[in-house]
């Protein structure tokens, strides 16, 4: 079986644990405690093909980090990213393409998932402004509280980072 780290990135409140806890309990819990430092989770996702699956290990960070994570030691040897965004905080989207430039930099080739979080809420003005500049292939809208798109997108990620071999 492949096993790929994956780091989840974003602001704080975006709701990176809402969606790892959709993920990988399908269940969703209107209050959280903020992460401190990092939780770590694991979510094996089935080829399409019939073939090996893929342990997707799920680093789940601290928001406060913001650019500076990639001067941490949590990233060493991430195959993949899902960067997050509340698209209710116009500032967070914004925050989530500054994450994965700075991604990109650190990682060149290596595949990410943008996901606009909350789409079962009203979207903020200026929200969908500011993902203009990312590949539309990787922007993913999704709603931790409802399950849309959640388990697609750790899918898409998956069957990218098994084409690659990261």
């Amino acid at each position: 079986m492949l096993t790929a780290k994956v780091m989840l990135l974003g602001d704080m409140g975006v709701g990176k644990t809402s969606i790892l806890h959709r993920l990988v309990y399908d269940r969703f819990e209107g209050q959280y405690k903020s992460t401190l430092g990092v939780e770590i989770l694991s979510h094996d996702v089935a080829p399409a093909d019939g073939g090996e699956p893929t342990r997707l290990v799920l680093w789940d960070t601290d928001g406060d980090f913001g650019t500076q994570i990639f001067d941490t030691v949590y990233v060493t040897g991430a195959s993949a990213a899902i960067i997050v965004s509340d698209v209710t905080r116009p500032q967070t989207v914004t925050r989530m393409v500054e994450l994965v430039r700075g991604f990109e930099e650190r990682f060149p080739g290596r595949p990410y998932k943008a996901l606009l979080n909350k789409v079962d809420l009203p979207e903020a003005a200026g929200s969908a402004g500011a993902i203009g500049e990312l590949a539309r292939s990787s922007v993913k809208s999704v709603s931790a509280k409802t399950g849309a798109g959640i388990v697609e997108s750790f899918a898409e990620l998956a069957r990218i980072i098994q084409r690659r071999q990261f």
